[in-house]
């Protein structure tokens, strides 16, 4: 499969420079790096005695004694720079393709080189993730915040805990702003091994399926493997739902089961989860909301403010109270517990890290100025999200629902039509409901165009014109929401959650949607309340 070389050409996917200014390995002959990383000893002709520094897969950051792997990529081919890598002095050069030999560079021919990247990168810093208990969380929605509270489990158990994942990657001394959900295998070999370092014990992380199918995790044998569910997203890279499904069994198929004692944990409402469940040979723990399994809940009571929730954790019952909201986030702390139970957590501290979990950021986030009337920031931006959001704020029974959406530019543009139904869907229950189509992040395409394509799917479903409105300046959109809001009115501000940023055409904006509506609340005369923090 071709897609963007990791580093070469993507400025999305480069990792910041200073992920890499800690201690590094010592170097070490090209001949014992290849062993550790598993291949044979006769894929090259000569210079295995050379000496290597690094491993890069970036010919611009080549320095005297480095490995550079050449990676095929959408953007670019690695391998069109491998003159420029062999005059910086690499020590040899990994492809996967007929490549003539170089007179003085090592070319090492492999397979795949994506895959050699990850094997190599796990050698080259001493396979530093054998050692801990790694739990990787995949699926299309609630990956963030199932991770956020298994990590609170963890911690609570006396772990020292580490968390990877879309808002932040947390190493334990320090934390690094995420641009990829997952980062690249070279960059999680060198996390790990800061990790070490920084004792860490366990791992909780979003695994994300581009990360999958791209061979990121490969090198890392996970103790569990959560699958939380699957509907409609990426198909812009996946092109169908079943290469998307296939691709999230592989991550239990192929990492999972790795490791000899590996746990998978599923969610058997979805139906992807069922039949994973069935297909997973090993030990395995199922969670449910609506059926009995090893997680389920026996009471639910839900507010604005938090949940109430009495948990049958595999025959033991325990209450847990949480300041999360919403019936779609029972579901992530069902998928939390069940995965610390996979990881031999107690019943005991999993409740107490559910009870004291902080929240995602951006994730059902309220903003408080005082008002009387509800703010929520939310990530939701797939149609399923979108509708469990709605479904959710719906069982607190507002005097009605002002929702602010809008849709990804260069992305799965058959999306847009499902998400204004989505949100109509909802409306039909309230003739009072209102819907505010913006913009996301357009990207290259046309802010109205996308608009367009999100206000069909909706007035196919809605009965009434004049409860719509497009605003395509995200700014002035959340300010007529909010203006239009009266007691107990919830404004859903939706898609982008903790993203502190706007991507227009070739160009990326600050803007924060909670921030934004802080000093539009402000503007308005809403200052009597300072918030106390994040309680998304």
């Amino acid at each position: 499969m071709k897609e963007s070389r990791s580093s070469l050409c993507s400025s999305r996917d480069k990792a910041p420079s200073s992920m890499f200014r800690k201690e590094t390995p010592s170097p070490v002959r090209l001949l014992d790096l290849l062993e550790k990383a598993g291949y044979r000893l006769d894929l090259c002709p000569f210079g295995l005695d050379r000496t290597v520094t690094g491993i890069t897969d970036n010919s611009r950051k080549v320095l005297p004694g480095n490995l550079f792997t050449a990676i095929s990529g959408n953007l670019a081919d690695g391998h069109r720079f491998l003159s420029d890598a062999a005059s910086r002095g690499a020590a040899a050069l990994i492809v996967e393709k007929d490549i003539p030999p170089y007179p003085d560079t090592p070319l090492i021919r492999v397979p795949d080189t994506r895959e050699a990247l990850a094997r190599l990168a796990h050698a080259w810093f001493g396979h530093p993730a054998q050692d801990k208990i790694v739990c990787g969380i995949t699926g299309t929605n609630g990956k963030t915040t199932t991770a956020h509270l298994l990590r609170s489990c963890l911690a609570a158990a006396g772990l020292e805990t580490a968390l990877l994942g879309t808002i932040g990657h947390d190493l334990g001394t320090r934390t690094i702003a995420a641009l990829n959900t997952t980062p690249s295998s070279l960059e999680l070999a060198s996390m790990f091994h800061e990790m070490t370092r920084a004792g860490i014990r366990a791992v909780a992380m979003e695994v994300s399926s581009h990360a999958i199918h791209q061979k990121r995790v490969l090198g890392i044998d996970f103790a569990v493997g959560i699958f939380c569910n699957l509907t409609r997203d990426h198909l812009d890279y996946h092109g169908t739902m079943e290469n998307y499904r296939e691709v999230k069994w592989s991550f239990f198929r192929d990492h999972v089961l790795a490791n000899p004692g590996g746990v998978g944990v599923f969610n058997i409402d979805d139906e992807a989860g069922r039949d994973f469940a069935g297909r997973f040979p090993g030990k395995k723990i199922t969670f449910s909301l609506e059926s009995k399994a090893d997680v389920f809940p026996r009471e639910v009571n839900l507010d604005p403010e938090g949940i109430r929730v009495t948990l049958d954790l595999a025959g033991e019952e325990r209450q847990v109270k949480t300041s999360l909201a919403g019936r779609f986030n029972v579901m992530n702390i069902l998928a939390a517990a069940a995965g610390a139970l996979g990881a031999g957590i107690s019943v005991d501290h999993i409740v107490k890290g559910l009870s004291n979990a902080a929240a995602a950021p951006g994730r059902f986030e309220r903003v408080d100025r005082g008002q009387s009337f509800h703010v929520i920031v939310d990530y939701a931006h797939t149609p399923d999200a979108l509708e469990r959001l709605l479904e959710s704020v719906r069982e607190f029974h507002p005097p009605r629902i002002i929702t602010v959406f809008g849709c990804g530019g260069d992305r799965d543009c058959k999306k847009r039509f499902i998400m204004g139904e989505a949100v109509a869907r909802s409306m039909l229950y309230c003739r009072e409901d209102f819907a505010i189509i913006t913009s996301d992040n357009p990207r290259g395409e046309s802010p109205e165009e996308i608009a367009r394509m999100a206000e069909e799917g909706l007035l196919a479903v809605l009965d009434s014109t004049e409860r719509r409105r497009v605003v395509l300046d995200r700014r002035e959109a959340i300010r007529n929401a909010i203006s239009m809001a009266s007691e107990g009115d919830f404004v859903l501000i939706t898609g982008k959650g903790h993203e502190d940023y706007q991507k227009i055409g070739n160009r990326t904006i600050h803007f924060d949607d909670r921030e934004t509506a802080r000093e539009i609340l402000e503007e308005l005369g809403y200052v009597g309340q300072v918030e106390p923090g994040r309680d998304s």
